[in-house]
């Protein structure tokens, strides 16, 4: 129940003043309302559930000065004065077109294609490499920290209340079956090293819905306390274990999961195996977003549409790839092109991260489609050298056939086509 009323001013710390427009929701700690401050719509986390401490007070008031890491997240933007031992802080709304996370998992919110799950996978990752970049670490990423654009992959990371320079905590453990091992024992606080377990269980569940540690053994107990340390903390068991398969998914409970593992690139399934078995004791051995952001990069890589269809090819495996499909090798990665694959900076310049600029993309041609072309749609120069030809310059704007054993350099990175 709404605790504030529509028409309410509520002062802000450093003089600014927010009237209450409507309520929002309620969750464990409070409410969210929708403000006006200094004519913008806001959104505002009330916190009439819980009394946060003056530590947690302060903390929220130190980010807001440091600004938020990246556009993507919904970042305080201010913080209310104490009324009665009650306050709030101000962030942005969510647009209306982004669902929840959780909706993604139980099916009332689909991704438009395939591509645009790996953009959301990637587009989290990035955000957490800016987060813990900055000397912050999260403490409690799980499903309800983002809201996710089904229609292009953009994702707001949300709930930020908690985010604290590495080494401070403010109390906060996380939710359950999201936290670390170490954190569910109680024998380490929440840190980087915790966060990026917890986001190899979001990334997960994002591309298999399942949990990665909840197989046919660990169905067989209710979640206790008692149990979930057990399962979660002292002895978690990857359902893909290659040396243990007593928590194997279990047919009829598990479906997502035993359907998508074998469909996804090798690259995608090794990261994930070293993640929960590695990685679910020895903090050295988790990913990190960087080595995160190339194993998508590589499996992203792997996905094209043929006959209006997505589907993924095995690059490893040449005599598996289907009709239609090139094979572009460079020294870092293998890529599939068919028409409508785009090719992305971080693919054709080796200094580059950039998921998102396309640097050329492969189209058919008009008069026979089985003949492929690679555009150049970066701003330099490629050079070209065809079976049994002389290097030719390919500038911006046109194209570089792809015929089999044609040698692309597309400046610091070169290509041979299969």
């Amino acid at each position: 129940m709404a605790t504030l009323k529509i028409g309410d001013n509520i002062p802000v710390a450093g003089g600014k003043k927010i009237s209450i427009i409507d309520f929002i929701d309620e969750g464990g700690q409070g409410e969210v309302y929708r403000v006006e401050m200094e004519g913008e719509t806001c959104a505002l986390k009330w916190y009439s559930k819980i009394t946060p401490s003056d530590d947690f007070y302060d903390n929220l008031l130190h980010n807001i000065r440091m600004g938020s890491p990246a556009g993507c997240f919904l970042w305080p933007l201010a913080v209310t004065e104490k009324i009665n031992g009650k306050f709030g802080y101000i962030m942005r709304l969510r647009p209306d077109h982004y669902s929840k996370y959780s909706e993604f998992l139980t099916g009332e919110a689909r991704f438009a294609s395939w591509d645009t799950l790996f953009v959301a996978a990637l587009n989290i990752t990035d955000g957490f490499m800016k987060l813990h970049s900055m000397g912050y670490s999260y403490q409690d990423l799980n499903e309800g920290s983002f809201f996710i654009d089904p229609r292009n992959g953009e994702v707001l990371i949300c709930d930020n209340d908690n985010v604290a320079p590495f080494g401070v905590n403010l109390g906060v453990k996380g939710m359950p079956k999201y936290m670390a091992p170490e954190v569910v024992l109680d024998k380490a606080l929440p840190s980087t090293h915790t966060d990026r377990y917890s986001l190899a269980v979001i990334l997960f569940r994002l591309f298999y819905i399942d949990h990665p540690l909840e197989g046919k053994y660990t169905v067989q107990f209710p979640l206790t306390d008692l149990n979930g340390a057990r399962l979660f903390g002292e002895e978690p068991l990857f359902i893909y274990d290659p040396e243990n398969k007593k928590n194997r998914p279990l047919p009829g409970a598990h479906e997502n999961v035993i359907r998508r593992w074998p469909m996804f690139p090798p690259d995608l399934t090794a990261a994930f195996t070293k993640s929960f078995t590695d990685g679910l004791k020895n903090i050295d051995s988790r990913i990190t977003e960087l080595q995160w952001l190339d194993v998508l990069i590589r499996a992203r890589a792997m996905l094209v549409r043929l006959n209006g269809r997505e589907q993924f090819v095995n690059c490893y495996r040449p005599d598996t790839v289907p009709d239609g499909c090139r094979l572009l090798r460079t020294e870092e990665q293998i890529i599939a092109a068919a028409p409508e694959t785009v090719l992305y900076l971080c693919q054709t310049d080796c200094t580059s991260t950039d998921y998102r600029t396309a640097s050329g993309f492969v189209k058919a041609s008009v008069s026979n489609p089985e003949i492929y072309g690679l555009g150049n749609l970066s701003q330099d120069v490629w050079v070209v050298t065809l079976p049994g030809k002389e290097p030719v310059e390919v500038p911006p704007k046109k194209f570089a056939p792809l015929i089999p054993g044609t040698v692309i350099h597309f400046g610091n990175v070169t290509c041979k086509v299969f």
